[in-house]
């Protein structure tokens, strides 16, 4: 478990130590951690624990988190085929969904309207029936 925190403090961690360090960096960075040291290879972004043991250094692949775990080649081919259907899209000049025409706007005004209208009389008739049929004076 405490293993998960550390891979997740490392993965974290990792773009601060990249812009810490002023020398130009080479494909893998070193960052001691408790037990051991990580092993970041830049290119790939794979990250090694390694350990002494006995005099030698052994390294093993530290276990990707679902965060951290590389996209699936199925989800990178429909994420492409989505961004080829955009561009044709796009290419072709089309908008998209269809606008409503000006007749469907003004239809869709006039319900609204009415619905107002409608709405803004019950809470006048409300308001009458509460007050006694007397108008309040204006607060503003």
């Amino acid at each position: 478990m405490s293993s998960r925190f550390l891979l997740a403090g490392l993965i974290t961690l990792t773009p601060l130590f990249a812009l810490a360090d002023d020398a130009p960096a080479g494909r893998y960075q070193l960052q001691p951690v408790e037990g051991g040291v990580v092993r970041l290879d830049t290119a790939t972004g794979e990250m090694t624990l390694c350990k002494s043991d006995a005099g030698k250094l052994t390294c093993a692949a530290a276990a990707a988190t679902p965060a951290a775990s590389a996209p699936a080649a199925s989800d990178i081919a429909a994420l492409k085929a989505r961004v080829d259907a955009l561009e044709r899209q796009v290419a072709s000049g089309s908008k998209g969904a269809d606008l409503p025409t000006d007749a469907e706007v003004d239809r869709s005004l006039s319900i609204m309207e009415k619905f107002m209208r409608r709405f803004m009389g019950i809470a006048k008739d409300l308001d009458q029936e509460n007050h006694g049929g007397s108008a309040l004076p204006q607060k503003t």
